[in-house]
């Protein structure tokens, strides 16, 4: 009620007003009508997380903002580590900064591995086809062989094509073997179900945040 009638006011005086949400409005079940209107009479946008890019240009801007000499070597291997939190990327280069600076070297990829070893996500461990196949069937509460299965209803083909995806962008498997390992199935069933989940990835947020949630699993 309270926010109801802020909302109200801050617009009523022209304010900006700038609401978040991992969901779009008329996707949050609990949300009354009278604020699903409101939030849904402004602009509705979509805020992925940044590329690897994006990382980049915002480590390079942080370090010609501070004095802090970086590598093109040095960014890049600190974005390509730490893809989501972009406080945490501004803050490894600081305290990468700091090292250099105590000890008199400069920045390189060596320092960079050495420093962040800890805090950086360990990814000595290779992941496997095994390991995917049993994160998204005790996600989705099947059992692997349901994922390996010929049968084709909604609550079983879905978790096996974001298993096949998620497979083959983080194991690199190609598709013949990744068939062989989801129950013998044709290369070109795989090819279908990476392709289709690339498509509703740009369209179904629910899905997106789904396969973030896994994939973050996956990378802890």
């Amino acid at each position: 009620e309270e926010f109801f009638h802020t909302f109200n006011f801050l617009y009523e005086s022209r304010r900006q007003i700038v609401v978040t949400s991992d969901s779009f409005p008329k996707d949050i079940p609990q949300l009354e009508e009278r604020l699903r209107s409101r939030f849904e009479w402004g602009l509705i946008a979509d805020i992925q997380a940044p590329d690897i890019e994006t990382r980049v240009a915002i480590l390079r801007h942080k370090a010609e903002e501070d004095g802090i000499p970086l590598p093109d070597d040095v960014a890049m291997f600190l974005a390509t580590h730490i893809r989501h939190n972009i406080r945490e990327l501004e803050g490894t280069l600081i305290r990468l900064s700091a090292f250099a600076s105590l000890s008199g070297s400069e920045i390189n990829c060596e320092m960079a591995r050495e420093v962040l070893k800890k805090i950086l996500p360990d990814r000595s461990r290779p992941m496997s086809v095994e390991a995917i196949q049993k994160l998204v069937a005790d996600h989705y509460n099947l059992k692997i062989s349901d994922l390996k299965s010929e049968r084709r209803m909604k609550v079983l083909a879905v978790p096996r094509q974001i298993a096949m995806y998620l497979c083959r962008k983080h194991v690199k498997s190609s598709f013949p073997e990744l068939g062989m390992k989801f129950g013998g199935k044709d290369h070109s069933t795989v090819v279908h179900a990476v392709q289709k989940i690339e498509r509703l990835l740009q369209q179904d947020l629910t899905l997106r945040n789904e396969i973030f949630s896994l994939e973050k699993i996956l990378e802890a």
